[in-house]
């Protein structure tokens, strides 16, 4: 589910730089950059829950 909302974050991010870079919208760069950070974050999310942390039965 995480990848899938890293996906969507990832997607929301181009087309915001691709709507700045038109010049249709002023879209200001903290915007993007929080976009971008919100896939990244929910992709390491994605990545670390799919490998089981070893049991700890010491």
């Amino acid at each position: 589910m995480s990848f899938v909302l890293s996906l969507g974050c990832f997607g929301m991010a181009w087309r915001m730089t691709a709507l700045g870079a038109s010049g249709a919208e002023d879209i200001p760069p903290p915007f993007i950059l929080v976009a971008g950070l919100a896939g990244v974050a929910l992709l390491l999310v994605s990545v670390v829950g799919r490998y089981p942390w070893p049991a700890s039965n010491s």
